[in-house]
């Protein structure tokens, strides 16, 4: 589906996003929409301390599926987007 986090196609390590605008908005404390994967985003795939910030993903499915198979957005990997041009 089309603005929904989903699967991957098999032995498909990496997947490219649009070009999606980000905003800051304030999230209301308590309130846990389980529609929506709270995703680390990262600069590289080194993670820890490349991290950004956390992009809000519409899913199909309950976050904690993503939370346990390590789903992250990397802004750069190495050698991916180069290829798909």
């Amino acid at each position: 589906s089309l603005g929904v986090l989903d699967e991957s196609k098999p032995k498909e390590m990496f997947n490219i996003m649009p070009v999606v605008n980000c905003r800051a908005v304030l999230v209301p404390e308590g309130k846990e929409d389980k529609s929506v994967y709270q995703c680390p985003v990262y600069k590289t795939e080194q993670r820890g301390a490349t991290y950004v910030f956390t992009a809000q993903l519409k899913t199909k499915h309950i976050p904690l599926k993503w939370i346990l198979a390590g789903v992250a957005i990397i802004m750069d990997v190495e050698g991916i987007g180069d290829s798909k041009k």
